[in-house]
């Protein structure tokens, strides 16, 4: 079965109104990613703009894990534990490799465009590292669970927060260029979406989000090594 008994009992624990104040979060995030994206449309330097892509990120989990706090949720309810913990990073590295080679391959066959490589800068690396924690404990972590106190079906509630992991790539870039759902490629949105169920699938699998935030990170950083 692709959902563990620990996953399915941890989301039996909450209610309609964890589902709400998860909501209430994503309204938050929303605002706070809109508000990033016109400091881009400031005179700020470059420097302080690298610095606020570490500095929002790490607002966001604060105000998390203010919401935790104040319902009295543990760290393992967004699954932080070490339950199944091998097989959790197992499954993440290699569904991450999977996913970035099939990208690559899917540029060359279908396409028919060459794929090269490249590494990314190292002041990139803290960047992809909180970003993928950030996401995967606001969203797999978080937000899916508690929306489950108010959608009962995992697999419905799955897809909808698919969507609102896709939806909140667009802020920022909305604050930058203006209101536009085109803002994104249709190869971005689809990528995003694949991401989501793949790590959704991780922690689903294990009830331990460690593999899925790995997936993620690895994710991102084998992107940023492919010319594409």
């Amino acid at each position: 079965m692709w959902i563990s008994r620990d996953y399915c009992e941890n989301l039996g624990t909450f209610h309609t109104i964890d589902g709400i104040k998860a909501l209430a979060l994503y309204s938050i995030y929303m605002l706070i990613l809109l508000i990033q994206g016109f400091t881009y449309t400031t005179n700020l330097s470059v420097d302080i703009l690298n610095k606020l892509q570490i500095a929002f990120p790490l607002l966001l989990l604060a105000i998390l894990f203010v919401f935790m706090a104040l319902s009295n949720n543990k760290l393992c309810t967004v699954g932080l534990n070490k339950t199944k913990l091998f097989q959790s990073l197992l499954l993440g590295i290699v569904l991450a490799v999977c996913l970035v080679i099939g990208t690559a391959v899917c540029f060359r066959v279908f396409r028919n465009k060459a794929v090269g490589i490249t590494y990314p800068l190292l002041s990139v690396w803290n960047i992809f590292i909180i970003g993928a924690f950030e996401e995967e404990i606001t969203f797999r972590g978080y937000i899916q669970t508690r929306l489950t106190g108010i959608i009962r079906q995992p697999v419905l509630c799955s897809c909808c927060t698919a969507l609102l992991f896709l939806a909140i790539h667009y802020p920022v870039r909305w604050g930058v260029g203006g209101f536009s759902l085109n803002c994104l490629s249709l190869y971005y949105v689809v990528s995003l979406i694949i991401l989501h169920f793949a790590c959704d699938f991780v922690y689903n699998k294990t009830n331990c989000l460690w593999g899925a935030i790995v997936l993620h990170l690895l994710y991102n950083i084998g992107q940023s090594m492919l010319v594409l």
